[in-house]
């Protein structure tokens, strides 16, 4: 055992030299770091201009992979292989590369999953199981290394130990996306990972309901329609007059060949009449590639500049009261007392099911009264271009003039993630969609739901998971992705009525609570579960806060027994770890990956290119191990290796018709398949939906009782200060750090945000020397408030909020809204000290222009989501 650093020198890793300079190689002098002991290494041999050149170069085998992080898209890869080391990445090359029906086009993978050898043989690869010094607190980074023996019996100790005092309800699955694309070794969604079955097998864990993308989207745009996810298939929109997109910038986001990047160029060359509209704070690399016109918008008012297109619609005539009075239920005053009673929830399968019949609605607080100023918002004014103007930036005369193109179309309306990522983004959500419906542009080619974008696909009937046994599953409840952290604190406080607890099935089925409060956890969270997962101490927020929470006494009320990371990586998160089990990438093992867009699909039989690196585990092999520990192998197992599921998902995939090779061998030996059709671009119109009206519900009942049931302050964790609310209507509030949030604005008065770079996945890729040295770590300020602060582009400047402090570089530009700065969500965490005296204090200033420093946990009042996207904030010289 040797003292605790994470990396160490070949020589006394039990790799030859011959494998290490290989592995130096394929990269380069610059990249080779073993962040061991400050002894000097000869520099290693440069590969050959052959080997990464345009030129013929030799290699001894080429195997199909593909790329698995969270970007959407799944994209065929190509490994070729020398001397046991990746020498070159290549891009899908089958098919004929024609974009259409019944034509196989070719998925090529963007500058991301091209550089995976970076990530292969990246100097953070974690090379053995490590174990956190006793005594020190969970971030520090001080760690011994143990044996795979110590490092299994011991964690299974620790769980039958956890088990005995809590029950299983104290096991947690944290959600993570770093290995997304994968059938084994998927690590999302957690309910469908190997932990998620081995769980299963000993009686459970507590699960979570959402997403870090999707937190607000899900639960609340369903208020209005019953559904998040449906829109037109990107391919309709080459029958678009116009296209609207709201906070959506593909170009950095789905930026591949097989993703909406490639798709809406391919709509702009193929209907170059289209007006296309991009709505976002920043000029987003979409808006400048396919845009006729970008329109700047203050974060988190997209409620209030709905508000303003549908008063002059209404005002001008210009909307179908015949369409409103048929499909929708809410928006005129004079039906609104019916309206309430079709919109009440009929159960329990819906939120706030009122048992007793007592929440009543007095007064009209439909939408029109809203607009006008009317009835129950007398006194509110009148909800006009120029009054949405003063909150949203957006010119009064523009905002008639985007309200015109949804009564001139078809016109498709494509949210992104990012509006419903604010503390009031449930609401913009809903109004986004509300615009799209009432314009009547849903159900038709050319138009939208106002949903995120379809980005089409021919799927194969191969299974994406093994059975992972939900049935067997104990523990009845789940909590929002987001609140795991008062589980650890505080889980007492925890119901359906304060943190919006709710009951899943074992057929995914969500239902709530008959009676406010009723629905309860049993036990603090004690033992997590972390594979392929940077939220703990990246993706999620107010780092500081989570640094002082995961160091918590361990006691019967509160306080972490154990974290586990199973991860490829030395991330951030893993540094909060007790254990970290170094994991292997998608190309030492053997799996199933799928994917497509528009008329063609694949599955790929993934391949080892090159064997698992120093003692590195596939992550079912890790499972296994544990299951053994735990007298569940047998049941785990089922008698097979994961090669042996990969041919039983094959088998699966061959008795469901799927279209494969007559054996195994075959399907693993020619790696990737594809197939294509000519069907006609999905276009779903709403004639059902599950709202208890079976309408569009501009009121939502559902809403309302909810605003009546629950404790906006989730049992005292948030101020009772009036900034959360639940809205029956999808109206723009003063929420917590948003624009309207002038007691905050006064000490932080720019609004933050975080959009997504071309570099990074979220935090995947985020150690890729290539990428950080093309697009480095930059703050967008405008140059109005940059020349206002002495700041220039390129200086370094110091960005503080009420949580933490970030030093970084300024990228001055005019591409963002004056009032706004943004710093590219995903970098990794790097405090300057980990001194434990001043781990996890504001004034630790992170190096690593990590934004989650920044950010604040407070929940989102109906989907206990994360707003992370409504900051305020100061930013100086540094």
């Amino acid at each position: 055992m040797r003292g605790n650093s994470a990396h160490c020198a070949p020589d006394t890793l039990g790799i030859s030299r011959r494998a290490f300079v290989a592995w130096s190689s394929v990269l380069g002098a610059a990249a080779v770091t073993t962040g061991c002991a400050p002894k000097k290494k000869e520099a290693p041999a440069a590969a050959s201009s052959g080997a990464l050149g345009q030129e013929p170069f030799a290699y001894d085998k080429a195997v199909w992979s593909g790329c698995h992080v969270n970007c959407g898209s799944r994209c065929p890869l190509r490994l070729y292989v020398k001397d046991g080391a990746v020498v070159r990445v290549g891009n899908d090359n089958e098919g004929s590369d024609d974009f259409g029906p019944n034509s196989l086009y070719q998925m090529r993978s963007c500058v991301r999953g091209r550089t995976v050898r970076q990530s292969i043989y990246n100097e953070t690869r974690l090379q053995k199981p490590l174990k956190r010094v006793e005594g020190t607190k969970r971030g520090e980074g001080k760690y011994v290394e143990i044996s795979w023996d110590q490092a299994i019996s011991e964690i299974s100790q620790i769980m039958k130990d956890v088990k005995e005092e809590f029950g299983n309800d104290a096991f947690f699955i944290m959600y993570g996306t770093g290995q997304l694309g994968g059938t084994i070794s998927k690590s999302w969604h957690p309910d469908k990972t190997m932990f998620a079955r081995l769980m299963n097998c000993w009686g459970g864990y507590l699960r979570h309901y959402s997403d870090y993308s999707t937190g607000q989207i899900t639960w609340e745009l369903p208020l209005l329609n019953g559904d998040a996810w449906s829109n037109n298939e990107v391919t309709d929109l080459v029958n678009s007059k116009n296209i609207v997109l709201v906070g959506n910038n593909p170009a950095n986001t789905r930026m591949s060949g097989s993703a909406m990047a490639y798709l809406i160029s391919w709509v702009r060359k193929n209907n170059p009449q289209a007006n296309i509209v991009v709505i976002d704070p920043h000029l987003s690399d979409t808006a400048v590639g396919v845009a006729n016109r970008w329109v700047p918008i203050r974060p988190g008012t997209d409620a209030a500049l709905i508000a303003g297109m549908i008063h002059y619609l209404m005002s001008a005539g210009k909307l179908s009261e015949a369409l409103i009075r048929e499909k929708f239920v809410g928006f005129y005053s004079d039906s609104f007392s019916e309206d309430v009673r079709a919109a009440e929830p009929r159960d329990a399968s819906f939120m706030g099911f009122d048992a007793t019949g007592e929440l009543t609605v007095e007064g009209d607080l439909s939408y029109e009264a809203y607009l006008k100023g009317t009835g129950g918002y007398a006194g509110t004014g009148e909800k006009t271009p120029e009054w949405a103007a003063g909150i949203t930036g957006v010119p009064a005369d523009t905002i008639r003039q985007l309200a015109d193109l949804f009564v001139d179309g078809p016109t498709a309306t494509i949210q992104g993630w990012g509006p419903q990522r604010h503390s009031n983004g449930g609401n913009s959500a809903r109004a986004i969609g509300l615009i799209a419906a009432i314009t009547g542009n849903v159900g038709i080619s050319g138009g939208g739901t106002g949903a995120r974008e379809a980005t089409g696909g021919v799927g194969y009937k191969v299974p994406s998971a093994l059975p992972c046994f939900p049935q067997k599953n104990t523990v009845p409840v789940a909590v929002s992705f987001f609140d795991w952290y008062q589980a650890i604190e505080d889980y007492r406080s925890m119901n359906d009525a304060t943190w919006g607890v709710r009951y899943i099935d074992d057929k995914g089925v969500t239902s709530y609570a008959k009676e406010p409060g009723e629905i309860k956890l049993r036990a603090p969270i004690k033992f997590i579960w972390n594979y392929a997962s940077n939220v703990m101490c990246g993706q999620h927020a107010d780092i500081n806060e989570c640094l002082r929470l995961f160091n918590l006494p361990d006691t019967d009320e509160q306080g972490l027994r154990c974290v586990v990371t199973c991860d490829i990586h030395l991330t951030p998160t893993a540094l909060v770890s007790d254990y970290i089990l170094p994991g292997t990438t998608s190309f030492e093992e053997t799996d199933v990956i799928q994917g497509g867009a528009g008329w063609t699909g694949y599955v790929c039989c993934e391949s080892p290119a090159i064997d698992p690196m120093f003692d590195a585990k596939p992550v079912y092999e890790v499972c296994t191990l544990l299951s053994e520990k735990l007298g569940v192998k047998d049941e785990f197992t089922e008698g097979r290796t994961q090669e042996q599921w990969v041919e039983w998902l094959y088998d699966q995939g061959k008795a469901a018709g799927a279209d494969l090779p007559a054996t195994f061998a075959e399907f693993k030996e020619q790696g990737l398949f594809k197939q294509t059709n000519d069907h006609a671009p999905a276009v779903p119109d709403h004639a059902k939906m599950a709202t208890p009206s079976g309408r569009y519900e501009v009121f939502s009942k559902q809403a309302y009782n909810l605003s009546r049931q629950w404790d906006l302050t989730c049992g005292g964790y948030v101020p009772d200060d009036g900034l959360d609310r639940i809205t029956a209507l999808p109206i723009w509030y003063e929420a917590p750090e948003s624009y309207g949030d002038e007691a905050t604005r006064a000490q932080y008065p720019l609004q933050l945000i975080g959009h997504h770079v071309k570099t990074r996945t979220h935090s995947s890729y985020g150690n890729v020397a290539w990428l950080k040295s093309v697009a480095p770590q930059q703050c967008w300020i405008n140059d109005r408030d940059a020349a206002q602060r002495g700041i220039a582009n390129g200086d370094e400047v110091l960005i503080s909020t009420k949580r933490g402090k970030v030093r970084i570089s300024a990228k001055v530009t005019s591409r963002i809204m004056p009032g706004v700065v943004s710093l590219p969500q995903g970098a990794w965490y790097d405090p300057e000290s980990r001194d434990p005296d001043v781990l996890g204090s504001p004034d630790n200033i992170d190096r690593g222009g990590c934004i989650s420093v920044l950010t604040s946990m407070r929940p989102t009042p109906v989907s206990k989501g994360n707003g992370v996207h409504s900051n305020l904030c100061t930013i100086e010289k540094a």
